[in-house]
């Protein structure tokens, strides 16, 4: 894919140009980053997101107790990809489940379930849509 002055886009160059084809400056792209912390993925997003699709958390409860059983650490996002496998195998649904959703789920499995806190790791970030 190439930008409007025709710079193609690849993997090695995709930190070199902005979609609109000029340099950017990677502070702006920090500041502008802090400055949506409110945006989708808050923590009040997530919990009317839970109260609409609680077969998600279900699914996600329900595959990584089996992880426990075999690892000390494992990865949220794994677990999210098998629940996506596993609906679209067996024709129950083809959950679209947003990335952005995963940290989310990682921090509600370890707060219902304080057995496995530290399953899943997590980061306190300075800008967070996790803090209480």
């Amino acid at each position: 894919m190439a930008d409007i002055n025709g710079v193609e886009r690849s993997y090695a160059t995709k930190d070199e140009y902005d979609w609109e084809g000029g340099e950017y400056d990677d502070g702006e792209v920090i500041t502008a980053m802090q400055n949506n912390m409110h945006g989708k993925w808050t923590k009040e997003n997530f919990n009317e997101y839970h109260k609409n699709h609680p077969e998600i958390y279900d699914l996600f409860v329900k595959f990584t107790n089996m992880a426990t059983q075999r690892k000390k650490y494992y990865s949220a996002k794994a677990i999210f990809h098998r629940i996506r496998w596993e609906t679209m195998i067996s024709g129950e649904g083809d959950y679209k489940i947003d990335d952005g959703w995963i940290s989310h789920y990682a921090r509600k499995f370890m707060d219902d379930f304080p057995q496995h806190q530290g399953f899943f790791q997590t980061r306190e970030r300075k800008n967070s849509y996790h803090k209480n």
